[in-house]
């Protein structure tokens, strides 16, 4: 069997060596996100060949899959080694997560090899950040409105900062009180493997690479976010949340957290829409420049 192990922060460099071979622009390409969503994922990984292999769990059926390989070296000879891995732990061969790019890389060196689907809510949405930023354009106007009428309503009362080791803990404290409120989270469901997620990444936000921003009102915190570069010209954000009792608050803290510190990327991943109908309608309503499709493949 390939040497698996649970993700660790020690293992950054070495993942990103090879991530960066590629620019898939894809938020499973990210260390970071692989990182902060290890525990509700159960994420393995190791790096063989020249390839950081990833293996993973759904939630939350908790089904084994394996991401696509991600580096340079020899492709054919690393895809059967999964496969090999697959059949010595009594598990299925699934692949995930795959960039439409690299449909044409299996297929050059396995020909027939694999029967692929499109996993359509997964798919990233990425917009232009010059976009995001000025918000211009008849497209986004509604966005525009909010976010006006928000400062107009408020002004004098609503301030933004970065996320640093004093604010941190307010950070934390608005998601549970988001996780908590029905108004936020449907059905007042608390996501136990977001709170890790969300702990990991504001305890560990240097070592990441994240950078966060929170939103105030009167002083209380009534959003923050936090993302990291994924490639050389795209930045991703993993996490965003929002009083949604107070409009604008949304398009307030991710137009700001774009002008402060998206400057010189072309590119930001808001990530999937986990197949929810209503938070495709809300990052559809952003109109993005691009989808990061995904695909996946099990053996023909």
């Amino acid at each position: 069997m390939l040497a698996f192990h649970p993700i660790r922060l020690e293992d950054k460099t070495e993942a990103e060596a090879c991530l960066s071979k590629q620019n898939y622009r894809l938020c499973e390409h990210c260390f970071t996100d692989l990182f902060i969503w290890k525990d509700h994922y159960n994420t393995q990984i190791c790096v063989h060949e020249g390839y950081l292999l990833i293996k993973m769990e759904t939630f939350p059926d908790k089904t084994p899959m394996y991401l696509s390989p991600i580096g340079s070296g020899d492709l054919k000879r690393v895809m059967l080694d999964l496969e090999a891995d697959a059949e010595e732990r009594g598990i299925p061969f699934t692949l995930c997560c795959i960039p439409e790019d690299m449909i044409a890389e299996f297929e050059a060196v396995l020909p027939g090899y694999y029967m692929i689907s499109d996993y359509i809510d997964g798919a990233d949405y990425i917009y232009d950040v010059s976009k995001m930023a000025t918000l211009s354009g008849k497209k986004l106007q509604s966005k525009r409105n909010f976010v006006n009428r928000f400062k107009k309503t408020y002004e004098g009362r609503w301030s933004y900062e970065p996320i640093t080791d004093e604010n941190k803990q307010e950070a934390y404290d608005f998601h549970i009180h988001w996780a908590q409120d029905g108004d936020n989270c449907p059905n007042g469901l608390m996501y136990s493997g977001e709170t890790c997620a969300v702990s990991l990444a504001l305890n560990h936000r240097e070592a990441l690479g994240m950078q966060g921003g929170i939103l105030r009102l009167d002083g209380k915190v009534i959003a923050f976010t936090m993302g990291c570069p994924v490639s050389h010209d795209t930045f991703v954000v993993q996490l965003e949340k929002a009083e949604a009792s107070i409009p604008g608050a949304y398009p307030m803290i991710n137009q700001q957290f774009v002008q402060h510190v998206m400057d010189g990327y072309t590119y930001v991943n808001r990530e999937d829409d986990l197949g929810l109908e209503g938070l495709r309608k809300a990052k559809l309503s952003y109109h993005p420049v691009m989808m990061g499709k995904k695909y996946m493949a099990v053996k023909a």
